[in-house]
């Protein structure tokens, strides 16, 4: 219950980081947006990994595997997700990119042996079912980032995955703070330098949603490593009907009736993966 109820949070943290990242996006590149968002997510991992650094030792095998999980994660995904939001409103892009669930779900059964429930075939053909209903909720240009969304999805699931392993070897600030940083390191190679100090870009991608993001981060590891990624992963991405809400108030994006049945049909699939109550 207590991972649940973590990674709940951390969907209302990352409905917050739509709104941030809708925001600072706008004046500047993906890239630089990004960069801005994991700098200051890992400045503010900072104080809570300098003291487990000394105190842990890396092997090759992890190392490796912290790198794939950071390209998958903050790079593929991320850059994906940003990419939808520059095409897309937060109420398409969100509940499009918060697929992820049912990847995770999927795949565990090839990576770790999991068995595959009757619920969790039902959920896969709901979410598929919601898409295509958020797909054709609006106008062409509102739409056109789901195909970045989906690939984010996708991408952020594989990530997942590699997250129970890595919470078996390592704290989770750690975890966190080395996925983050070898991001940061790829992202800086690609951010455009006369956007850098954009100000909107800093403060909204940056202090305001890479604090979301660290938190997020941080709440969602945890819950993994209370519990298996699986079966934790799903309230994760009730993330669309916070971002629904909050993109109504803050961005004065319209509610429509089609977009409000596609994000209901992916929380009745989330609902259907989770464990019953005992």
């Amino acid at each position: 219950m207590l991972g649940v109820l973590l990674s709940l949070t951390a969907a209302i943290c990352w409905a917050f980081n739509g709104i941030a990242y809708k925001k600072g996006v706008q004046s500047v590149s993906i890239f630089t947006a990004n960069f801005h968002r994991t700098f200051f997510a890992t400045l503010y991992l900072f104080p809570f990994t300098v003291w487990e650094l000394p105190r842990i030792s890396l092997d090759a095998q992890t190392a490796l595997i912290l790198v794939v999980s950071a390209i998958l994660a903050f790079y593929i995904g991320d850059l994906s997700y940003f990419a939808s939001l520059k095409k897309s409103p937060v109420s398409i892009a969100l509940p499009a990119s918060s697929t992820y669930p049912v990847y995770v779900v999927l795949l565990s059964t090839v990576i770790y042996g999991e068995k595959l429930s009757i619920n969790t075939l039902i959920s896969a053909i709901l979410v598929v079912l919601a898409v295509y209903i958020i797909y054709g909720s609006g106008k062409k240009e509102e739409t056109s980032g789901v195909f970045y969304a989906l690939l984010a999805a996708f991408s952020w699931a594989l990530a997942i995955l590699t997250l129970d392993l890595l919470t078996d070897r390592l704290p989770v600030s750690v975890v966190a703070f080395v996925r983050l940083l070898f991001c940061l390191a790829l992202l800086s190679f690609t951010v455009k330098t006369d956007e850098i100090f954009n100000k909107e870009s800093v403060i909204f991608s940056g202090a305001i949603g890479g604090f979301f993001s660290f938190l997020g981060i941080m709440l969602f590891i945890t819950a993994i490593k209370i519990s298996n990624s699986w079966n934790v992963v799903q309230p994760s991405s009730s993330s669309p009907v916070f971002a629904a809400i909050f993109s109504a108030i803050f961005l004065k994006e319209k509610l429509k009736l089609r977009l409000l049945l596609g994000i209901s049909v992916v929380i009745l699939a989330i609902l259907l993966l989770l464990p019953p109550l005992q």
